[in-house]
Order: structure tokens, then C-alpha cells, then sequence
């Protein structure tokens, strides 16, 4: 509290409560936090973070507040103009889903490959002829090289999540999101012999210079369904993770999955029992490069062959 004050002369006591009302006191209130799919707009800049998320690590983060993610100047901000979700999806420069594509989801997953998750993961994809797109982060696809093989050979995609998994908010130079990005490039060109075209930030913090190196670097940046964030980061149980996607399906979902989660298996013990009723639904699992491909579509798409019929 800033208390404005100086020589005040004695005044009679009939005049007290006068005098004491020309003392100001001002109040400064704290910049208010992010709240979840929120966002702050500073110098023309919007930066986004619509959910918490826990890395293994690193320690969780519940919010993102404004002081912790300074503006930086960016060539392409427009203060008429905030950047936040719809102006994104207008420019196609972000997809967060796509609700027109027919009867098809987009399974991701974020954060492997694992030895022992992804495996389990890959062996009920198999069983039902589903194809998903997994988020690779760079270090751990150079520790696990077979599964980034495993996963090509058997339809699925893979995009690009980061080298190592750090935040990229704002106050992270231009140089150092585009060394994230393009050394996970690198790795995953070196095993497949084709780098992702896809791209996902850690946490899903977006800002108009990240949008702007991904671009650059070839990927597009993919987030997900705000309504498919299935936190199973956070090891809720199996029920918890299996409802959050059921109950909230719909034509065009981007599902966010972890094939990496420190202690948990909730999310393959969740794939095997959100594969079969999805498919009773009619549903067909495609990737994300298969569901973009099927925007502005409503026929729907013929059943991949090898999928299993309940």
C-alpha cells in the first residue's frame, strides 16, 4: 500500500473527520494469474495457457501468471489485434480440432516414447486398426530410437515435441524455441529419414513469435479439444480418464494423452477401454495429418482396413 502523505497542520477536533478525508491511499492490485484457457495481452502480445501440466522432472505448474512471462518485442504484433485463439485458427496458423472432418478422433500423446507405456499403447492401437499421432520429445526418441521406428512402421504419426521440454512462454529468446524445435528435427529425420510436420509446445503455451518459428521450421503447431484435455499427467484413475473422453467425444476431436507418465499407468489401462467403445460409437481413429486432410468434409470416412469390429 503507497500512503501519500506530508506536514499536515493541527486542526481543530470539529474539523478532524474533514481533514482526514483528503488522505488518499492507493491500492496496487497484483496482475491477475491465467486462469485455465486463459489469456494475457501485453504490447500486442497474447500468450496462452489452457491448462496445467506436470512434467517428469520438472516441477508442476498450476498458473502462469503475466510477471513470469514478460512481453517480448515481436515484429508482427498488432495491438489492434490480440492474438488469442480465434484469430489462430482463422489464419489456419494453429489447430486446436476439427469439427467438420465426419466421424473421426485424433488420439495423441505427449512426452515419450517409453520402453514400457508406449509398447502397451502400440499393442492396443494394433488391435483396433487405430492410427494416433505421438509428440515425441527429442532426448528421450534418441534414448528409444526403435519405438520412433515402430511407431512409422505401424501408421502412426509422429510430431515434434520439443528437445528436452522446456515451457516456451515469451521471455524465451527467438533463438532458443527455434533450437528446441529444430534439434528434435534433427532426431527424428536421423531415425525416420523425414522430419514432423506437426508441433506441439509443452504446457500449450502459444505466442506470435513461436507460431512464427514453428512455421518456419516446417511444423505446424497442433494443440488439442479444450474439452479432450484428459490430465492423465496427474494419474486421476483409470474411470476418471476413461469419462473425461467419453462423455465429451465428439466428430473432429484432438485428444491429449501422456505415453510418459512418471509411476502411472492409467492412460494404457484408459486406451483399453476407450478404443473398443469409441469404435461401438462408429468412431474411426485417424492421425492429425489425416484428420487436417478431412476438414470441411462431413461424409465421414471409410473404415481402415485391419480395424476390429466389436
Amino acid at each position: 500500500m503507497i500512503k501519500i502523505s506530508g506536514s499536515v497542520k493541527a486542526l481543530p477536533l470539529r474539523r478532524t473527520a474533514a481533514a482526514c478525508a483528503i488522505c488518499v491511499f492507493f491500492t496496487l492490485a497484483p496482475a491477475p494469474a491465467l486462469a485455465s484457457g486463459g489469456s494475457h495481452v501485453s504490447s500486442g502480445l497474447t500468450v496462452s495457457a489452457p491448462r496445467a501440466e506436470a512434467v517428469n522432472g520438472l516441477p508442476h505448474r498450476s498458473t502462469a501468471s503475466a510477471a513470469s512471462i514478460p512481453a517480448e518485442k515481436d515484429p508482427h504484433a498488432t495491438a489492434a489485434k490480440p492474438r488469442d485463439r480465434d484469430y489462430y485458427e482463422q489464419r489456419g496458423e494453429i489447430v486446436w480440432e476439427v469439427p467438420s472432418a465426419g466421424k473421426v478422433i485424433a488420439l495423441t500423446f505427449d512426452d515419450g516414447p517409453d520402453p514400457v507405456q508406449t509398447v502397451q499403447i502400440l499393442d492396443e492401437l494394433k488391435k483396433y486398426g487405430a492410427k494416433a499421432t505421438f509428440f515425441v520429445v527429442g532426448k528421450r526418441a534418441e534414448r528409444f530410437p526403435e519405438l520412433i521406428k515402430r511407431e512409422t512402421a505401424e501408421g502412426h504419426e509422429i510430431g515434434n515435441h520439443t528437445y528436452s521440454h522446456p515451457f516456451l512462454t515469451n521471455n524465451r529468446s527467438t533463438e532458443s524455441i527455434r533450437s528446441e524445435i529444430a534439434a528434435t528435427q534433427k532426431v527424428i529425420k536421423s531415425i525416420n529419414g523425414t522430419a514432423p510436420v506437426l508441433f506441439r509446445p509443452p504446457g500449450g503455451y502459444y505466442h506470435e513469435r513461436l507460431v512464427h518459428v514453428s512455421l518456419a521450421e516446417g511444423c505446424l503447431p497442433i494443440l488439442w479439444s479444450w474439452h479432450q484435455d484428459t490430465e492423465d499427467w496427474k494419474a486421476p484413475g483409470v474411470n476418471r480418464v476413461v469419462n473425461k473422453v467419453l462423455n465429451n467425444a465428439r466428430e473432429g476431436d484432438i485428444v491429449l494423452f501422456h505415453d510418459h507418465v512418471l509411476g502411472s499407468m492409467n492412460t494404457v489401462d484408459a486406451i483399453r477401454k476407450i478404443l473398443p467403445e469409441l469404435s461401438k460409437r462408429g468412431y474411426h481413429f485417424v492421425t492429425v495429418s489425416e484428420l487436417l486432410k478431412l476438414r470441411g468434409s462431413t461424409s465421414g470416412v471409410s473404415k481402415p482396413s485391419g480395424s476390429k469390429t466389436k
